[in-house]
């Protein structure tokens, strides 16, 4: 093989391997690049859930609060009438 030979094989070989280089780091920053997006769109719906575990939470609390009136009232109800049948 001559120099010139040599020096183009070389440099073939050189190109070749930055080409590899190149891939590979760019492959390695759209991996990073995947799992910062699923990790964002993961804390976006972890958010999500925890403002509807909030709500229902508050629902649960107020049909409780809710029922519990409703349950007052009905034996203020029941006493009234009892009253009522034992003045009879």
């Amino acid at each position: 093989m001559t120099n010139t030979n040599r020096e183009a094989l070389t440099m073939a070989i050189q190109t070749a391997q930055l080409i590899t280089l190149v891939i590979g780091v760019g492959g390695i920053f759209m991996a990073i690049g995947k799992r910062d997006a699923a990790i964002s769109t993961n804390t976006t719906e972890i958010s999500e859930l925890r403002d509807i575990a909030t709500d229902l939470v508050r629902a649960s609390v107020e049909a409780t609060t809710t029922n519990r009136e409703q349950d007052r009232r009905l034996d203020d109800l029941r006493n009234r009438l009892a009253r009522m049948e034992s003045e009879k």
